[in-house]
């Protein structure tokens, strides 16, 4: 009653008011009731020809086939269409998207896994020699197989990446993860698969597994590389030295941690190049994280003319030492310091330090550095300081040479 009850409101909703939708509904009924009347071996029409006709009886299993084939194929269209109508209506009640997924898994699988279902029923039915009979039954089920582990893996990938990622409130480093956590969920997936395939295709899978025990160093051996960069990645999983976000230094490459390998990670640069670090090497060298630092250090200096008086360059430390406490977030000595460092060769060197806040976006801290050095122009060029660039003074002797008469 469950069933009919949504078969009923699927052929009463407005989405089958179209004639044509009704009359393929029709079909479908009417070629299940000609399948199940021609198959029955007590039919007369089919005792009459299987007797009377040459190869009739072969004929007649093709016959059968090609209406086992459109029957399969209508009947199963009809289950996805009444499937997809009550998961559209138990994902209206429900807030989550795991059952959204769960449908479109099942209507995905329904949609790829007819048509070789319907093949398999044709040549079930068609008089065929053994040997064809044992090879479509292997490879029908390996298909089946193959298709259901490729939707279920994408069914894995789409619940970590939504459900559990983007939708929930997870810590970074779950987050960090859980990407690690998917890909070897689909490789262990896909290892079952392969053992169920080679099972279903009459191998014994017991004697294989022994060989790999067996063979098994050999691999290790050739393989040493692979193995060592996914020990690495369980290494930085587990220590934790950085996570997806952060921007970090690792032998000379800087920056933001995009993905964690079984085999590489992978930094995006500044310049938004992609930049692929074997995790062998990043166990084995030392790693800045950026990232963690409480704050970011800028150091610069400005040379004022040597003309500049010892009061003008009282001003010109003053004013760094304003405009720096009006941007500098930490406002304590430590945050910032301004000093009259040196004579330099061509200028007088005021050295400034701060410490700025902005040390987890890079736009941020960039901006706010435009801002201080704009503001150290219009206060100078106010206060009349003048800055100095690098220049010569070249200083020519003449010496009066005397005539000798």
């Amino acid at each position: 009653m469950f069933v009919y009850g949504y078969i009923r409101d699927y052929y009463n909703s407005n989405y089958l008011k179209n004639k044509n939708m009704k009359n393929y509904i029709y079909i479908i009924l009417g070629v299940s009731y000609v399948t199940y009347y021609f198959l029955n071996q007590e039919n007369s029409y089919f005792l009459y020809i299987r007797e009377n006709v040459a190869y009739g009886d072969v004929l007649l299993s093709y016959f059968n086939a090609l209406v086992g084939f459109f029957a399969v194929l209508g009947t199963m269209n009809l289950v996805n269409k009444v499937l997809e109508k009550l998961f559209i209506r138990l994902s209206k009640k429900t807030e989550t998207e795991l059952d959204d997924l769960v449908g479109e898994f099942i209507i995905k699988f329904i949609n790829l896994a007819k048509y070789i279902f319907a093949l398999y029923v044709v040549f079930y039915l068609a008089k065929t020699p053994v040997y064809i009979d044992i090879l479509v039954e292997k490879a029908t089920s390996v298909l089946i197989i193959i298709i259901f582990l490729s939707l279920f893996t994408s069914f894995v990938n789409l619940v970590f990446q939504k459900e559990l990622i983007l939708k929930s409130k997870l810590k970074a480093v779950s987050r960090t993860l859980l990407p690690f956590i998917n890909k070897v969920t689909v490789i262990f997936i896909w290892i079952i698969g392969t053992i169920t395939i080679i099972g279903n295709l009459g191998y014994d899978v017991s004697a294989l597994i022994a060989g790999a025990g067996i063979g098994g160093l050999a691999v290790a051996l050739a393989a040493q590389k692979s193995l060592t960069n996914v020990f690495g990645a369980i290494t930085i999983l587990l220590n934790k030295p950085f996570k997806i976000g952060d921007y970090v230094a690792i032998n000379g490459h800087f920056g933001v941690v995009k993905e964690i390998g079984l085999s590489y990670l992978t930094l995006k640069d500044k310049m938004g190049h992609q930049i692929m670090i074997p995790n062998e090497t990043i166990i084995s060298t030392s790693i800045e994280n950026l990232s963690v630092r409480e704050n970011r250090r800028t150091d610069f200096s400005i040379g004022l003319v040597y003309g500049t008086t010892q009061a003008k360059m009282k001003k010109g430390v003053k004013i760094l030492e304003d405009i720096l406490e009006k941007y500098v977030e930490d406002k304590t000595a430590s945050g910032y310091r301004v000093n009259f460092d040196m004579f330099g060769d061509f200028s007088l060197n005021i050295n400034a330090t701060y410490f700025s806040l902005h040390n987890k976006v890079y736009k941020d801290y960039i901006k706010q550095k435009e801002d201080i050095n704009l503001s150290i122009k219009e206060q100078f060029e106010k206060a009349g300081l003048d800055m100095a660039f690098p220049t010569q003074e070249l200083i020519i002797k003449k010496e009066d040479k005397k005539k000798n008469l």
